[in-house]
């Protein structure tokens, strides 16, 4: 939603304020019955709130050891780096503190004059490790040192400065790129908070008319206070095409699939009155602005200023303060220490999971090849197919399972473990959804296990 706030306001004053908007006509998703207009209606919200609870009460520990350490990290992550962005690493810390989060990866903008790498955070801070890295060039990069002084002509010659000396590199935003070849990178974002949000016209109409609608601002209001995350996540979706491309190019390379929150924490709207007659509607980020709306262009804004002062505040919406925007989604990382090299290693090797860990935490989680009682490799690894071949996965709640080979489905079943006699050589990956409110929603995405041919 990062949007010039004349943008918004023109928008609202185009498309009209009413609550009538429902996403009539808008296609929905894999597993939605429920458009997001819908999903933020106060008894869908209590729905979703109480089975999340019913899921938290039935969590167990996963007996299936990995033999790794499960860290929680938080990538694609922005403070402090541009004029559109609200927070500061600071914030960022604080927020990792209170969301069991142990490892963020900054990716600043690029800005001249500054170098993201020796200008940024590194190493541990309170405990949670801090990686600095850019989104650059239409990736997601982590070099192991300062590019600022290095120059590059091609797409594939940045790619290699990157991943010198063991530097990091993903897709990012890869709704825009997919038709970009992936065969030297570590990985892409399989799931990205921006990306999810772009295609939401109907929803973006409905909230920029809130701002002037006081029934409509009161329903958000309330919202916020009583079910913050289950508003942020209003408008989870499955994210089709970008799964697929995921699944057509780890055919050709290993390809770590890793979650984007996209966090700027600048999502926060105000609405104070002007005068007797209109309202200042503003869009904060580190810059913030704001736009006077007058009740010859809305109606609905006579309602909220009569009785007011000049300058009083009518509301304050915070959509994405950090810590929410962090318990929303995250790439699990299995690793045997909470070291800059061994977390690079292991999301280069693709030892990582992704989940949407606001509807259940799902730590633990696991997804081996298992000959016997013996454990032959762990997501992202490479073996040989021989018989006898297990795929094997533990979760610590029952969830609706998917077993994928080379991107086709092969097996569903509902409960808390998954074991699959392998039958041929692929690539293997599993997907674990939930279900909140009658809708099926994506929780857990695996890294694959590549099968290989002799």
């Amino acid at each position: 939603m990062k949007l010039a706030l004349s943008i918004l306001i023109t928008s609202a004053l185009m498309y009209g304020v009413s609550a009538g908007i429902q996403g009539a006509g808008s296609p929905l998703g894999p597993g939605r019955k429920y458009s997001t207009i819908e999903r933020l209606q106060p008894e869908r919200l209590r729905a979703v709130h109480l089975d999340r609870m019913r899921y938290a009460a039935a969590r167990h520990e996963v007996t299936l050891k990995t033999g790794y350490t499960d860290y929680r990290a938080i990538l694609h992550v922005h403070a402090e780096d541009s004029s559109h962005t609200g927070g500061t690493r600071a914030e960022l810390l604080q927020a990792a503190l209170k969301a069991g989060v142990n490892i963020v990866m900054l990716t600043d903008h690029v800005r001249s004059g500054r170098d993201f790498i020796n200008d940024s955070w590194k190493g541990l801070h309170q405990g949670v490790l801090f990686i600095p890295g850019a989104e650059s060039e239409g990736f997601l990069v982590y070099p192991r040192a300062s590019t600022a002084s290095k120059t590059w002509k091609t797409r594939d010659e940045y790619i290699k400065l990157i991943k010198q000396d063991g530097g990091n590199i993903f897709l990012s935003h890869a709704e825009e790129r997919l038709d970009w070849p992936q065969d030297e990178l570590d990985g892409m974002e399989i799931y990205n908070h921006h990306t999810d949000v772009k295609d939401e016209g109907e929803f973006n109409i409905w909230l920029r008319g809130a701002l002037t609608n006081a029934d409509r601002l009161r329903l958000l209001q309330t919202a916020l206070i009583d079910y913050p995350e289950e508003v942020f996540s209003a408008q989870q979706d499955y994210l089709s095409a970008i799964i697929g491309k995921w699944d057509r190019d780890s055919q050709k390379h290993r390809l770590t699939g890793v979650a984007a929150n996209d966090c700027h924490h600048n999502q926060v709207f105000t609405v104070t009155v002007h005068d007797e007659n209109s309202v200042d509607v503003g869009y904060i980020t580190s810059a913030p602005t704001k736009t006077t709306v007058t009740a010859n262009q809305i109606e609905g804004v006579r309602r909220l200023v009569s009785g007011l002062k000049p300058g009083e505040l009518i509301a304050r919406l915070d959509f994405d303060p950090y810590e929410r925007s962090f318990k929303y989604v995250a790439t699990h990382v299995l690793s045997a220490d909470l070291s800059e090299a061994a977390i690079r290693e292991a999301l280069a090797m693709g030892h990582a999971y992704v989940a949407h860990d606001w509807i259940c935490d799902s730590s633990g989680f696991a997804f081996v090849a298992m000959k016997g009682s013996r454990k032959l490799a762990e997501m992202g690894d490479e073996l040989k197919y021989e018989g006898g071949l297990s795929l094997v996965c533990a979760l610590p709640v029952e969830a609706d399972l998917k077993l994928f080979r080379n991107g086709v489905p092969i097996l569903t079943k509902n409960g808390n473990r998954l074991e699959y006699k392998v039958t041929d050589s692929g690539i293997y990956r599993l997907e674990a959804w939930l279900t909140l409110d009658g809708e099926s929603r994506p929780w857990v995405y695996s890294n694959p296990v590549y099968v290989r041919g002799n």
